[in-house]
């Protein structure tokens, strides 16, 4: 019984190591006007390092010298796996432009912000047409190299309309009509609901340290109490997630991150320490603060619907809630039959004590630009 517990235990904890602030998500925007199409593909650090050795000298810092040097290859990349046409015809990239750095990173990007929204770098392009183009497909051939669990979120616009798609391995092209950004607004809004919702539910299984939150405080809550700290956290992180969302309140990506680290850690600390959790749904909405902006960078590069913004805003946080009771609803009753053996007290010490060294972790690397954590 006891070796069949802990090996639960370590069943809990592995792969929460191997999912990180999604490093297999990348974006792209493809702006359609009368004269030129314009492209912008926008990869982390983490991606572009399976495309091409950037870090040249191998110190786990990215430099403006650095990307310069490296940009022919992953513009060469582009040209390579992503196949344009232009009303039917097949079209180049066109000319590629510099670059864009991130605005906050400074001259360099430690590794711990490699596969952090503070890591993005945009590679635009710009292709001019002598007619107004009708149609715009977009297919994408890089997912190979970049992983099949790879996705490119993309965006769409003409005329101050957008139209958001996923591309995967399964579904790697689509085609863009410019007509259909005039379709009346019902036709078009269902779709953007379904897709930010779905983004929601794969940011929570995506984000680790939000799994890792959840489960530190799943382990020592009765049925009751959870009910109440579940609701705690989602009516605070909607909030911030809204402001942070709508640019009413904006706080820097590494400041956010690691708050959510602490968070981590002093639940975690206070599941080894604290008998009486009464109190636990108070505190979970003062966290759930925090997450809330870390959930809003999830959009940040996205962009979100003009003619729709708070309801795709609302659908992804509806997907965020789907996702957490998910996993809630898979670990909670496990946990709870544990909690019937002799040996819950150790499991329970064990997962707190393993959710809080990863916290230590991660808070240690966010702060001090370290690398040491796995991705």
């Amino acid at each position: 019984m006891r070796g069949a517990l802990w090996a639960i235990l370590l069943a809990f904890l592995p792969p929460l190591a191997a999912l990180a602030h999604n490093p297999d998500t990348s974006y792209a925007r493809c702006l359609v006007a009368d004269d030129h199409v314009e492209l912008r593909f926008t990869f982390d650090i983490t991606t572009l390092l399976k495309i091409t050795d950037a870090d040249a000298d191998h110190d786990q810092r990215l430099t403006r010298a650095e990307l310069r040097a490296a940009a022919p290859a992953i513009q060469g990349f582009l040209r390579d796996h992503v196949i344009m046409e232009i009303d039917g015809r097949r079209a180049d990239l066109g000319e590629a432009l510099d670059p864009v750095w991130p605005r906050e990173a400074g001259e360099a990007i430690a590794a711990p912000d490699w596969h952090s929204p503070a890591s993005l770098i945009a590679f635009p392009f710009r292709k001019g047409v002598s007619a107004p183009p009708r149609e715009v497909a977009l297919t994408f051939t890089l997912f190979t190299q970049l992983g099949a669990r790879h996705t490119v979120l993309g965006v769409f616009e003409h005329r101050g309309q957008t139209q958001e798609v996923t591309f995967t391995e399964a579904e790697p092209d689509y085609l863009f009509d410019v007509n259909y950004t005039a379709a009346p607004e019902p036709e078009r809004i269902p779709a953007a609901l379904r897709r930010f919702f779905k983004l929601g539910v794969e940011h929570i299984f995506l984000g680790y340290d939000h799994i890792c939150f959840l489960l530190a405080l799943i382990v020592v809550s009765r049925f009751g109490e959870l009910v109440k700290i579940v609701t705690s956290f989602t009516l605070a992180h909607s909030i911030t997630l809204i402001l942070a969302a709508l640019k009413i309140v904006t706080l820097p990506p590494r400041l956010i991150e690691c708050g959510i680290a602490l968070t981590i850690v002093y639940v975690a600390a206070e599941n080894l320490w604290r008998k009486n959790i009464t109190h636990r749904w108070l505190l979970t909405f003062f966290f759930g603060l925090i997450h809330g902006f870390g959930f809003a960078n999830v959009l940040a590069e996205l962009g979100l619907p003009r003619d729709a913004t708070i309801r795709c805003l609302l659908s992804f946080n509806v997907g965020v809630e789907a996702g957490q009771l998910t996993i809630v609803a898979a670990l909670f009753p496990l946990l709870r039959l544990l909690a019937r053996t002799r040996y819950f007290a150790q499991v329970k010490i064990a997962i707190s004590a393993g959710v809080g060294l990863f916290g230590v972790g991660w808070f240690v690397e966010r702060v001090f630009g370290l690398g040491f954590m796995p991705i």
